[in-house]
């Protein structure tokens, strides 16, 4: 092979590797040659040497390898000390000297030259050097006469160097191959690793960089965690870059953004032509494109800035920018992660950062911003301001972390109306309902008017909080006339008026603070009438676009709502996995008074499950005392009733129902469709045998315009207390009614009423007749009877209550007391207590003969 100057070949490490491997083989075979493998840090220069060493010594190969160091470029022949290492080479050659003074110099580098020459030609020898430009001077004179005898034997030189040092080396001007190392392609990074997409993932991050390639790919394979491999491969990538390509690239780094060549420079510390050399090698490297690193490799360089450093390089970032006039919300960046604020100019802008960025939702970096405003202001009126903002922006995701703010803002002595409505709204939460009248007053009569929206939207939240809301606004206003409309459901139960200005509202209010009741209402005014699917769809989708905003709080409530709405639809299980996940989104303090909601729709969902011991579990959670004047308390109240009712407590359930009665009249309030408290007196009563009082209740609950739901409730009482014979009747207009109101829990209920009856009178009536008819052709054992035991006046007087014949069946299933007991929800001795009438009335001494005598009457059925 004639001798080459200087051909260049551009070549991945993979590549180059293949293209050495065919060079070794060409030695091996008596061929000499010289290769200089250029490349920058980290471009696989070091990797691709180790392998090809490797490889030599495979074929068999005398290979000598050293390798160049900064701190050891003045140890003469220090390069030559380690090529003589090796334990392959002659006690002849290891035992000359690797270097001297003067003219004994000459004659050590000419004797070893001439020893390694003799050497390969008799066996193939490989020299591979790497960091050539570290080499001292001695070294590098032995390693220049190798080059030039390198042709005439089996002597191949591998010298690795460094970008920017191959135009200047004196190697370059003897016969000699270049190989320049290029970044690992997609194609290469598939041979070393599988995956659909994943080499292609991994050169978007590393932009094909040897050395994160490799990270990225061992971190593939489970030997390591895939974000710190990466970290620890761009730091180990910077600390061999060294000054100032290290300083650059952290300037770069922390500004992120309007990164220019001045400012990386200013926040570098570096000169300005230093700062675009080092930029254009970090661009080679993988690490950056055009002036922004790559977002996995920026992370990585901020996070390996310690103390002084991070903090001194963000201040002169937040400077820089601050200077150049780029947004609050940019510098305040810098400040917050350098945790300093000492600037004059420095609070002003965090403030302005902080509600800058809220109107995109971020409220962590807005409350960041604030908190570390509140840490330098000094004047009273900056610490007010910031702790009014605060207020504001905890609420969505802490409300009770935001009492605190919310004392400042009523102790205030001026009030904007931002501040107002802030004060307004936090209060609703709170319970606070003189600091919301107040506030809302205060807001309808400042200078500057409320814009009719928000008022709109304030007045929907105290009919959802308190069922009125007090206003003075223009009648005339649409926003207004919409609200009342769409309030009016609370009284009325859905309509078409309220379900088309529920449209409206859903439509024309985006989801906010103060829009968060408003946008309930309507989805309960759909709901009501009869238009689940509109309400689910709608609760959903504002759902999901408070979770994506990052406010847990209007998460948390809308989803309560959406577990009511599940159960209006009969969906039990759904309604308490729903409603479980909406309860636990806050803790109690953080729900306020809302929490009445999650635990009503809880407390139902489970009664109508029959699942008492998780109903009894709610009644455990704590409610605000402000809670109980709201209507979510009375509410909660009219759940905790009905669960009484079904656990055969009925004075308890009396005793809550009432207590619903007395909150509404005394608040004068009337809301049948939404708390018919007389339909479940009515109901409470009839569970209780006061079958007049619950007759009356029902009736007076009727009389006037009433909404389908309370209808429906008062024919199912009157059908329940009244006449056997119009009973079906009844029952068939309440299921009418509940279906009508989009209540299909309710109508599911009246639905298994009626069946209920209808099988209970036929097993009466069969267990009447098994008493009393003569048993002719059966035997039976015989059973000890009561000596005296009064006849019934008439067959309807021995069929058992509901009460008693749910205790007789589960009897005759073998439960035991206990089990039924805790089955029913009530007291062993209640159980006794039934079944001893039970006895008396059928004329039965015990369990065996009960379950003889439903045997019979299930068989004459």
């Amino acid at each position: 092979m004639g001798a080459i100057w200087g051909q260049n070949r551009r070549e991945n490490p993979q590549g180059a590797l293949a293209f050495l491997e065919d060079l070794l083989i060409e030695c091996d075979a008596g061929t000499g040659e010289t290769v200089l493998v250029g490349g920058g840090p980290a471009s696989g220069k070091t990797h691709l040497q180790h392998q090809v060493v490797v490889r030599a010594k495979e074929l068999g190969i005398v290979t000598l390898a050293a390798a160049g160091a900064a701190d050891e470029r003045g140890v003469d022949g220090g390069v030559i000390d380690q090529l003589l290492a090796s334990p392959l080479l002659p006690p002849s050659l290891t035992g000359l000297p690797a270097g001297g003074d003067g003219a004994d110099t000459d004659e050590r580098i000419a004797a070893l030259c001439s020893a390694i020459h003799r050497l390969a030609r008799e066996r193939a020898v490989l020299v591979a050097v790497d960091d050539l430009h570290h080499v001292d001077e001695t070294s590098a004179r032995l390693l220049l006469r190798l080059q030039r005898r390198a042709p005439s034997a089996a002597l191949l030189l591998v010298l690795n160097h460094t970008d920017g040092s191959y135009a200047d080396s004196p190697f370059t001007s003897l016969p000699h191959r270049h190989v320049e190392l290029t970044p690992l392609s997609v194609q290469a990074i598939a041979e070393l690793v599988e995956g659909e997409g994943l080499p292609e993932r991994i050169h978007e991050l590393s932009a094909g960089n040897p050395l994160l390639v490799r990270a990225l790919v061992d971190a593939h394979r489970g030997s390591a965690d895939t974000g710190s491999a990466y970290s620890e491969a761009v730091q180990r990538l910077l600390h061999r870059y060294g000054s100032p390509l290290r300083e650059v690239a952290t300037a770069i780094a922390v500004l992120d953004s309007d990164v220019t060549t001045e400012a990386v420079a200013i926040v570098a510390g570096v000169d300005p032509l230093e700062a675009e050399t080092s930029t254009g090698r970090l661009a080679e490297a993988g690490l950056v494109a055009g002036f922004r690193f790559r977002p996995p490799a920026a992370a990585a360089v901020v996070c390996g800035l310690r103390g002084p450093e991070k903090v001194r390089l963000h201040v002169r970032a937040a400077e820089v920018k601050h200077a150049r006039g780029l947004s609050p919300a940019e510098v305040a960046r810098h400040l917050v992660a350098a945790g300093e604020a000492e600037a004059d100019w420095a609070l002003p802008v965090l403030v302005a950062a902080a509600e800058q960025v809220m109107l995109g939702d971020d409220i962590d970096f807005a409350t960041r911003c604030l908190k570390l405003a509140a840490s330098v202001s000094t004047a009273r009126w900056e610490q007010q301001t910031i702790s009014q903002l605060l207020a504001k922006i905890t609420w969505r995701v802490n409300p009770a972390a935001a009492a605190p703010h919310l004392r400042s803002l009523r102790e205030a002595g001026s009030l904007d109306s931002s501040d107002r409505i802030g004060l307004a709204r936090q209060s609703l939460w709170l319970g606070d309902r003189d600091t919301f009248e107040r506030s809302f007053a205060a807001l309808e009569h400042d200078v500057e008017p409320l814009d009719p929206r928000t008022s709109a939207e304030l007045v929907l939240a105290g009919y959802w909080h308190y069922g009125v809301s007090t206003t003075t606004a223009e009648p005339g206003d649409p926003w207004l006339h919409t609200a009342t409309s769409l309030a009016a459901m609370w009284r009325t139960g859905g309509t078409e008026t309220t379900s088309a200005c529920a449209e409206r509202i859903l439509q024309n209010c985006r989801l906010s603070d103060t829009s968060l009741e408003a946008l309930a209402t309507a989805i309960l005014a759909l709901a009501h009438d009869d238009k689940a699917d509109r309400a689910e769809g709608w609760c959903t989708s504002l759902s999901e676009e408070a979770e994506y905003r990052g406010a847990i709080t209007w998460k948390a409530m809308l989803d309560a709502i959406g577990a009511s709405l599940r159960l209006r639809r009969g969906d039990v299980p759904g309604a308490v996995d729903l409603g479980t996940r909406a309860l636990g989104m806050l803790d109690a303090p953080n729900w306020g008074v809302a929490i009445s909601y999650p635990l009503a729709t809880l407390l139902i969902a489970h009664t109508a499950a029959g699942a008492f011991k998780d109903a009894a579990a709610i009644l455990r959670h704590p409610l605000p005392d402000a809670a109980w004047g709201t209507l979510g308390g009375v509410r909660y109240l009219r759940a905790r009733g009905h669960f009484h009712l079904a656990t055969n407590r009925g004075l308890a359930a009396v005793s809550d129902l009432q207590q619903c009665r007395r909150i509404l009249h005394e608040q004068d309030l009337e809301l049948p469709a939404v708390l018919p408290w007389q339909a479940d007196l009515a109901e409470a009563n009839l569970g209780l045998g006061n079958t007049a009082i619950a007759v009356e209740l029902a009736r007076q609950s009727l009389a006037g315009p009433v909404d389908a739901y309370s209808r429906g409730s008062a024919l199912r009482v009157l059908a329940l207390a009244g006449d056997a014979a119009a009973r079906p009747g009844l029952l068939n207009r309440a299921a009418e009614a509940f279906k009508a109101s989009g209540d299909r829990l309710e109508l599911a209920k009246t639905m298994r009423t009626i069946n209920h009856l209808s099988q209970r009178a036929e097993r009466a009536g069969s267990l009447v007749k098994a008493v009393h008819v003569p048993r002719q052709g059966r035997s039976r054992p015989a059973v000890p009877r009561p000596v005296a035991r009064p006849e019934p006046a008439s067959p309807s007087a021995s069929v058992l209550s509901e009460a008693e014949l749910r205790v007789a069946e589960l009897a005759v299933e073998g439960r035991t007391n206990r089990q039924i007991a805790e089955t029913l929800y009530i007291t062993v001795s209640t159980v006794e207590q039934h079944l001893t009438r039970v006895y008396r009335k059928l004329g039965v001494a015990g369990r065996a003969a009960l379950a003889g005598e439903f045997a019979d009457a299930e068989g004459g059925q």
